[in-house]
């Protein structure tokens, strides 16, 4: 790993865990990789992923360096993660950098961390925000696919996902958004027509399709995270949050497991949106 990304690595930190610190705490990072948010030295921390670490460097030889990949000690497989945690639970915290948007049943996922934790344990969170990711054409998540994907207990996206997904990323460049935002009427789509009826076929043959599932602004997140505390008893209050910052593309949240949450999503919302930042020119 470069110098470069070691700080870029240290500043993720810094943003996420705040005045929080995972020194000492025990709990889990989902999906590590080469770059876990949480170290070893640091915690008694368990990494998580839908792969074995042998099976993770064959997916990502062509991607990544993947010498340096983290020892996965747990695979996650369809079981709920409580279950397969056993009596390691419950866990302090549980941190998940660029997971929330792949996973298939957006409450029931939430529900799944809420269980592994103790009262007054903490979900970290790392979220694109779509506005400066390949996702920035496609439409924010509608809260009936939510619904529907709980309905449905999902374990794999559904074809509608699947089709928008294929249909509507582009090549988006981050930096080049927040220079120049009107550069967004040229992005080149990222896959041709036939990605879509390809993935749709994955999809009847049984196979897992890695698509981003949700489509997350801020402030948007925030309306989402209402609906679900609402309408499905998810006891989370917002901790902390650190709206997408200058050149950057992803935005920062502390979930603290509560019994009884307080949290106004809709205030919050707005807030988020309020003082969401944009490319100088939107400003001016």
């Amino acid at each position: 790993m470069t110098p470069e990304y070691l700080a870029v690595l240290e500043r993720k930190r810094g943003r996420l865990f705040s005045d929080w610190s995972p020194l000492g705490k025990r709990g889990a990072e989902i999906g590590p990789l080469n770059r876990p948010i949480v170290r070893r030295s640091d915690s008694d921390v368990i990494y998580v992923d839908h792969c074995s670490t042998d099976e993770l460097r064959k997916k990502y030889h062509k991607e990544e360096d993947t010498k340096d990949l983290e020892h996965i000690d747990l695979v996650w497989s369809d079981q709920p993660l409580s279950r397969m945690l056993g009596d390691r639970q419950p866990l302090d915290f549980v941190v998940a950098s660029h997971v929330i948007e792949h996973v298939p049943d957006l409450c029931g996922w939430l529900h799944e961390m809420h269980d592994c934790l103790s009262v007054g344990g903490v979900l970290l969170l790392i979220v694109p925000d779509k506005r400066f990711t390949f996702d920035v054409h496609r439409a924010v998540s509608n809260p009936q696919e939510v619904r529907e994907a709980y309905k449905e207990r999902r374990r794999r996206p559904s074809k509608r996902l699947i089709a928008d997904h294929f249909a509507n990323v582009v090549s988006a460049d981050t930096w080049r958004l927040w220079d120049d935002y009107t550069s967004i009427d040229n992005l080149e789509y990222c896959h041709p027509p036939e990605f879509i009826d390809e993935g749709l076929r994955a999809f009847e043959r049984g196979q897992y399709v890695d698509v981003h599932c949700w489509v997350f602004t801020p402030w948007h997140f925030m309306r989402l995270m209402g609906l679900i505390v609402s309408e499905t008893g998810l006891c989370f209050d917002l901790r902390y949050f650190l709206t997408t910052q200058d050149h950057d593309l992803e935005f920062y949240v502390q979930l603290e497991r509560t019994n009884s949450p307080t949290t106004n999503w809709s205030i919050e919302a707005t807030r988020a949106r309020l003082d969401a930042l944009w490319p100088s020119q939107l400003n001016a």
